[in-house]
């Protein structure tokens, strides 16, 4: 029994990129705390071929949560996750598909968006 090979990396990678750009112009800063701007937030995506989503993006992590803009996390979570959902479909190298190829992690950071 033979293990089919999965998607290149370097192209995942590439993939990754493009997808992050075409999201970023989605984002907008929510209004918190100056403090909360420093949480980043990486969120799991699923898109199929056609560039849709399939689900719902889910927060992989986040870091740069202090005691003072705690309770600002979901906030700032709740801004990536909408920006995912505004740009789609996105366009994605339709190879990757056919290689096993359909969730990676967008990270959402303080100096810009995915």
């Amino acid at each position: 029994m033979s293990v089919a090979p999965g998607p290149d990396r370097a192209a995942v990678a590439r993939a990754t990129q493009i997808a992050a750009h075409q999201v970023k112009r989605c984002y907008r800063h929510p209004k918190v705390i100056r403090s909360a701007r420093a949480i980043t937030t990486t969120l799991r995506v699923r898109y199929a071929a056609d560039g849709t989503l399939i689900g719902l993006p889910e927060v992989a992590r986040q870091s740069g949560v202090t005691p003072e803009n705690a309770a600002q996390a979901g906030r700032m979570a709740e801004a990536a996750s909408l920006a995912v959902l505004r740009c789609q479909p996105i366009n994605l190298p339709a190879e990757l598909h056919q290689n096993g190829w359909d969730e990676f992690e967008l990270t959402f950071s303080p100096g810009g968006a995915a």
